[in-house]
């Protein structure tokens, strides 16, 4: 199957809630360079069926991470302005496939981010920063050493984000990195970890963004919104668990309701 024929079946399994059943045939086989190709190429289908790319999620930031999964570096995705929630809403489990959530920082970009260098000497772009609740379609359907392909291809699992009811402007982009972020389920403390633990702090998850997409041509706009990396796990959830995400100098809590 060639790349043409993957991007189209992706989109299928995108649209029926099924994400990635192609992998579970073992003669598909992808690198990480072309993993990202099939990425950006489903990305394309979608904005030429009129979807918009809300920003951008960096994921696998730990060398824990990485090294199950056989990369040496973060893995990114897109976010869609189709699958932003407001906090204090529900989710329906049926529209997910394996739901599960993270809780991490997240900022939002003043302007235009003309290359990765313009930003190590521009941080004041990132004029917002907030937490968030990260969803994800937790599931993989091919052998266990071609999990890296498979994450990458299927959007690095990414599918949607639940924003605060507010955003608080960034002083710096250091303020992040001592801050707090605390997931809760049904009111019980699940996990809770300060910026500090991101390697490098969020500007540098964000820089890292930006020299990947200057790989396939494309540059942080202004307004989009970009998930930093949780140094969190993820968590399952199922219906009838209210989750919230809490962090209280950034932004109110986002909280949700899954339901059937």
């Amino acid at each position: 199957m060639n790349v043409d024929q993957l991007a189209a079946e992706q989109l299928k399994d995108f649209d029926r809630q099924r994400p990635g059943s192609s992998f579970a045939n073992p003669e598909v086989f992808l690198s990480v360079e072309q993993s990202y190709a099939l990425q950006f190429q489903v990305a394309g289908l979608r904005e030429q069926r009129g979807e918009q790319v809300a920003g951008y999620k960096i994921g696998c930031i730990s060398r824990t991470m990485q090294n199950q999964l056989g990369l040496d570096s973060p893995v990114f995705g897109h976010v869609w302005q189709s699958e932003l929630h407001a906090s204090g809403g529900t989710l329906h489990a049926t529209r997910f496939d394996g739901l599960a959530i993270e809780g991490e920082f997240a900022v939002r970009l003043a302007d235009d981010v003309p290359s990765a260098q313009w930003l190590r000497r521009n941080a004041e772009v990132l004029a917002a920063g907030f937490v968030v609740i990260e969803l994800h379609n937790y599931v993989f359907r091919g052998l266990p050493d071609r999990r890296a392909a498979e994450l990458i291809a299927n959007n690095a699992i990414h599918a949607g984000v639940v924003l605060p009811v507010e955003e608080t402007p960034l002083e710096n982009a250091e303020a992040l990195s001592s801050a707090t972020v605390r997931v809760l389920r049904n009111g019980e403390l699940l996990g809770e970890a300060a910026g500090s633990e991101l390697e490098g702090g969020p500007l540098a998850s964000v820089v890292s963004l930006a020299e990947h997409l200057e790989k396939y041509g494309r540059r942080l706009r202004r307004g989009q919104v970009v998930l930093t990396g949780s140094p969190l796990p993820l968590w399952r959830v199922a219906v009838g668990d209210v989750i919230e995400v809490q962090c209280d100098p950034f932004g109110k809590t986002a909280r949700v309701r899954v339901d059937d």
